[in-house]
């Protein structure tokens, strides 16, 4: 890897950019003519932005990328020639849709805050120009409407690299998708810009999951191709894109690194000639191993996976289903359902695992038994099904079918977290006021946030959304009984206010995208509250037009949502580094990330949206 490497860094100019070298033989490659193109330099940028790690790569990097913003129409478009080459003169092409695409993609990939609102107002605004019907496709050259008809192609790997920018902005297109399935199903992958078939699947390959992902892999499987390095890497790099599971890469030498055709240059005296250099080989090369490497990686860690961890989650859901065997057929079925729903939409795993998760954090001194795990996970996963149904009985959505189901499993979870430690330890008691908080938040709730109290709801410092979930924290907290540690502990102090600030930050996430909803079945949650306080509504004004609770949300309620989720996962972070029982904090930490993350990630779109609006 690290030859690779040295060779892109030998090949990068002085200003960042990479030469490009023009042949006319496809087969045996030899450069006869130097170009200073925009599109190799924006392919390398691409390859290598997932190294983040590496010093050298880094200043490769920052060097491109600092280029490449200097070749920036100020439309954001880009042209094929830089703009200081003398092919830029007397070899003129027009700015196009390509190079353009696959160097936004370069810059977005490397940093999204070059591509902020300011510019998606330039680019859709160009995308608009391009167009040949509203949402696609569009043509290549950026020219006025009344140049040549040759000037106005659509062509399929364009289009492929606007459709893959696209769905970097979570934008899918229709129309794109429906001329990369045409290709796909008549096995045509022309376009007038490359050689050969393995390119153009390329890039189709780092966007398209549609339904005719099979019948593409299978187009690539059956397509003979130049065995030569380059070729190889966009076929594993390509197959890996796509999800078929290559299981060995190519042996082809390092030594082998050197320019093959990619690409077409512009023909000289009719004869065809074709792009390439040795950086943008290795480049690619780069690209292929790092994604085989991930695989690899990836199958490794799934050999070997926790198998304790398999374990108590396998009898978690043993024990679950075992205690519903003995029951009628209806009961069986909701038992299931609502199980498979739960488990569908708990990628994290905490309802059935979190016990488990939190004796891994523990310095390895403690011992506990994994009958004592699971039953901890098996109470909690009782607690959400019973939570689940309970809840939408609280929202008037209730199914009667589910309310024995829920009663069975409040009966179960009850038995389990009242016997699982004996009575001196404590935690029956503690388990019990648990459980009285969350009946007396849920008495709240129906009483205080209903449209037809004809009142805005006060959520204070949101203790309530925490007191709603407590629950989740019992089987952390039955650990720390456990191990000797009482309600009046600092450490159970820390845990339970590590779960109060976490619940806080995840059910303001959560209010965030339900806020709308809620508010149209009468029921008011804290970010609607929000957003009613903000209007300063009166309850009876509720018949205000939806556009206008839209925009007060994204204008002015969004930015303080995310602000209070981001300081109160702050807080559960605070609470969390104070426990000294737990010494890795890794899994704890990732719960609270992944909710920052959406959160950073939302103020970021509200900034572009608004930048956005006001270029547009």
């Amino acid at each position: 890897m690290n030859h690779l490497i040295n060779i892109i860094s030998n090949g990068q100019s002085a200003d960042g950019s990479f030469p490009s070298y023009s042949s006319s033989a496809l087969k045996k490659f030899k450069p006869e003519k130097k170009y200073h193109t925009i599109f190799a330099t924006a392919l390398i940028v691409s390859c290598l932005n997932d190294i983040q790690d590496n010093k050298k790569v880094y200043e490769i990097k920052k060097k491109a990328i600092s280029y490449l913003l200097t070749q920036k129409s100020s439309l954001w478009t880009f042209n094929y020639w830089a703009k200081n080459s003398k092919e830029y003169k007397m070899l003129p092409y027009p700015d196009d849709l390509d190079d353009t695409f696959c160097a936004l993609s370069a810059l977005y990939n490397y940093d999204k805050s070059l591509i902020d609102g300011k510019v998606l107002a330039k680019i859709t605004r160009l995308l608009e120009q391009q167009e040949i019907r509203i949402g696609g496709p569009y043509k290549t050259w950026v020219v006025p409407t009344i140049s040549p008809k040759i000037w106005h192609d659509v062509d399929l790997v364009v289009n492929s690299n606007i459709a893959y920018f696209l769905t970097l902005q979570d934008i899918e297109l229709p129309n794109l998708v429906n001329l990369i399935e045409k290709a796909i199903r008549n096995n045509n992958y022309f376009s007038a810009y490359y050689p050969s078939v393995l390119p153009v699947i390329y890039f189709i390959s780092k966007w398209y999951r549609g339904k005719l992902k099979k019948k593409l892999i299978k187009s690539l499987l059956e397509n003979p191709y130049l065995k030569n390095p380059l070729n190889s890497a966009l076929y594993t790099t390509s197959l890996l894109n796509l999800g078929y599971p290559v299981e060995k890469f190519p042996q082809y030498s390092i030594k082998n690194i050197k320019p093959y055709a990619f690409c077409l240059d512009p023909k000289i005296e009719g004869k065809t000639y074709y792009a390439g250099s040795k950086a943008l080989t290795a480049a690619f090369y780069v690209e292929s191993l790092l994604k085989l490497r991930k695989l690899e990686t990836t199958s490794k860690d799934s050999l070997q996976k926790d198998k304790t961890e398999k374990r108590i989650s396998d009898q978690v859901i043993k024990d679950y289903r075992n205690r519903f065997s003995h029951m009628g057929s209806e009961i069986q079925k909701i038992s299931e359902l609502i199980l498979q729903k739960l488990l569908q939409a708990d990628s994290e795993k905490q309802i059935i695992l979190l016990p488990y998760f939190t004796y891994k954090c523990l310095d390895p001194k403690y011992k506990i038994s994994e009958h004592f795990l699971s039953q901890l996970g098996l109470a909690n996963l009782y607690g959400w099904v019973a939570y689940t149904i309970y809840d939408d009985f609280l929202d008037e959505e209730g199914d009667p079918r589910f309310l024995s189901m829920a009663n069975i499993c409040l009966r179960e979870l009850t038995l389990i977290f009242n016997t699982v430690l004996p009575a001196r330890s404590g935690f029956p008691v503690f388990f019990q006021k648990i459980m009285d908080t969350i009946d007396e938040t849920n008495t709240w709730e129906t009483s205080s946030c209903r449209i037809r109290q004809r009142k805005i709801p006060n959520f204070g410092n949101y203790t309530q959304l925490a007191h709603k979930s407590l629950g989740h924290a019992l089987g952390p907290a039955a650990i720390f009984f456990k191990l000797g540690y009482d309600k009046q502990s600092r450490e159970l102090a820390f845990l339970m206010n590590f779960f109060k600030h976490y619940i806080i930050a995840r059910q303001l996430n959560d209010d965030a995208h339900d806020w709308e909803k809620d508010l149209e079945k009468g029921q008011i949650n804290a970010v609607g509250a929000m957003v009613l306080k903000n209007l300063k509504l009166e309850i009876g004004d509720l018949k205000i037009d939806v556009k206008t609770l839209q925009n007060t949300f994204w204008k002015d309620v969004v930015v303080d949502t995310c602000q209070l989720i981001l300081k109160h996962c702050k807080l559960a972070r605070s609470s969390l580094n104070k426990i000294v029982l737990i010494v890795n904090p890794k899994m704890f930490d990732t719960f609270i990330s992944s909710i920052e993350k959406t959160a950073q990630n939302t103020l970021v779109e509200q900034k572009n949206a608004k930048d956005f609006i006001k270029t547009y």
